[in-house]
């Protein structure tokens, strides 16, 4: 699965989806399937971006090939905002052969819903010992 970047443009983005095909092709291994999935917010913003590009490659290939795709993807910084392989069990990746991968659902309404910003543990400025319990 990658997140790429909508600052890059279409082709930037055909090339990466491209150099990760070239790449499973040379190893040996197999694209099944490249699923784009388009524009979708992002859980929390990576470098200052709230939404991102997801596109999800099915493939077969030894663990070696999917290192080396993975230390391009990391290289890619400019286009590549994150990258991590799944590896599916065998009914998941017969379903994703025969069907493509299914969209994400999310059935809760829009208000409730995880948005962007600051969120996680802690709050404001906080950090330090507490000075009136000093005294």
């Amino acid at each position: 699965m990658m997140i790429l970047s909508t600052e890059a443009d279409g082709e930037q983005h055909g090339e990466i989806i491209s150099r990760v095909s070239t790449l499973i092709d040379e190893a040996g291994g197999t694209v099944d399937d490249v699923a784009e999935w388009g524009r979708r917010p992002i859980a929390y913003p990576v470098r200052k971006q709230t939404d991102g590009v997801y596109v999800i490659v099915t493939c077969q290939a030894e663990p070696a090939a999917i290192d080396e795709v993975c230390r391009i993807l990391s290289i890619s910084k400019e286009v590549v905002l994150r990258a991590m392989p799944f590896r599916l069990s065998d009914a998941e990746l017969e379903a994703a052969k025969a069907n493509g991968v299914p969209l994400p659902v999310d059935d809760r309404p829009a208000e409730e819903r995880p948005r962007g910003g600051r969120g996680g543990r802690g709050g404001g400025a906080g950090g330090g010992r507490r000075r009136d319990r000093d005294r």
